[in-house]
């Protein structure tokens, strides 16, 4: 591309910013612009997401029953940071004014994995799964996937509305004098990864 460049000392530059004013005001907005574009890059890139979600995804013949709970409990899935898969984020807005804070794509075309990278970020305090146990469905593995990384980080997963209801007020109430009940198989499995490494 054709550029003309101009090299201007500092008092030059000065005595042509006293002189114009309107041009002194348009690099002014120009860099200050350039700067924040390049602090949001930063930000960007260093960004951590500290808020923790609770996760509600259904199979399509499923998301009925899922609206119908969500229907029911309202007041309570409003207190929580609600993420979801596919159509059931809008579903949810349409038929019970819920919003979420954050949506993935459809299960079968990667959704069930993002949710499962937050699951082992320890980005989600609870999942609800509204499974259709008379079907099969081409992406049974993702499905056995999320179900089996709630088990490896401990994380409440319900897949039908009564266990659902005992997450929801499980997780709305502190219990501070339940003692914490380690994860023996993950403490397990990290020492002998440690020893691979230490090995090798």
């Amino acid at each position: 591309m054709e550029t003309v460049v101009a090299r201007l000392e500092m008092k030059h530059f000065e005595n042509f910013l006293q002189q114009n004013c309107k041009a002194a005001q348009k690099l002014k907005q120009y860099f200050n612009n350039l700067h924040r574009k390049r602090l949001h890059e930063v930000e960007g890139i260093s960004f951590t997401d500290e808020r923790r979600f609770l996760a509600l995804v259904a199979h399509n013949e499923m998301k009925p029953s899922l609206m119908e709970f969500a229907k029911n409990h309202q007041d309570k899935l409003r207190r929580f940071h609600l993420i979801a898969t596919g159509t059931t984020g809008i579903k949810l807005y349409q038929e019970t004014g819920l919003m979420l804070s954050k949506k993935v794509a459809s299960g079968p075309l990667g959704g069930d994995q993002a949710i499962g990278k937050m699951i082992s970020e320890s980005s989600i305090l609870g999942m609800i799964f509204f499974r259709d146990p008379l079907s099969a469905h081409p992406h049974h593995a993702d499905i056995e996937a999320l179900g089996r990384l709630c088990d490896v980080y401990q994380v409440p997963f319900a897949t039908n509305p009564g266990g659902a209801a005992a997450i929801l007020n499980y997780l709305l109430v502190d219990h501070p004098e339940e003692a914490v009940i380690p994860n023996r198989v993950l403490e397990n499995y990290r020492n002998q990864q440690k020893k691979v490494v230490a090995s090798a």
